[in-house]
């Protein structure tokens, strides 16, 4: 009988630390797509054409006040990149006259790294990474992918 009471308690506690491990998890997938979309939608609604506009929309992207990991931390390594076709993509390295056909903006957060809490403790990984990317489109303003 204690046998099987010890086995129904490590079964109950494992399954609740998986529960909260993965609703972490969860939350900040969530977390961080919203702000690739915000971002995304931000960037894209600067494309005008005009020979600032790729600056703007960079500006636009870094001056977001998101946050994740229940607000605790801020997105660190966020790519933002633009593209006239929504297939050929540049974010560093762009030629002055791409910078007025760009009609798209993707913005990436790949380096969200979440601290595993509970499935550390048989065997699960020290923590998981959760990326995030978003694809907008300028006139209209709107999320493509």
């Amino acid at each position: 009988m204690l046998i099987a009471m010890c086995t129904c308690m490590f079964l109950l506690l494992a399954g609740a630390g998986l529960a909260f491990d993965l609703g972490r998890i969860y939350i900040v997938r969530n977390e961080a797509q919203v702000f690739v979309d915000a971002g995304a939608m931000a960037a894209a609604a600067q494309l005008d054409g005009t020979p600032s506009a790729i600056a703007r929309a960079r500006a636009a992207v870094e001056h977001l006040p998101g946050r994740w990991n229940m607000a605790a931390e801020a997105f660190h390594g966020v790519i933002v990149e633009f593209s006239a076709d929504g297939e050929h993509w540049f974010a560093s390295e762009f030629k002055p006259e791409r910078q007025f056909s760009a009609h798209f903006t993707r913005v990436s957060a790949p380096a969200n790294s979440l601290e595993i809490t509970f499935l550390r403790a048989v065997g699960g990984p020290k923590q998981f990474t959760v990326p995030a990317h978003a694809m907008a489109a300028a006139h209209p303003v709107r999320l493509v992918e």
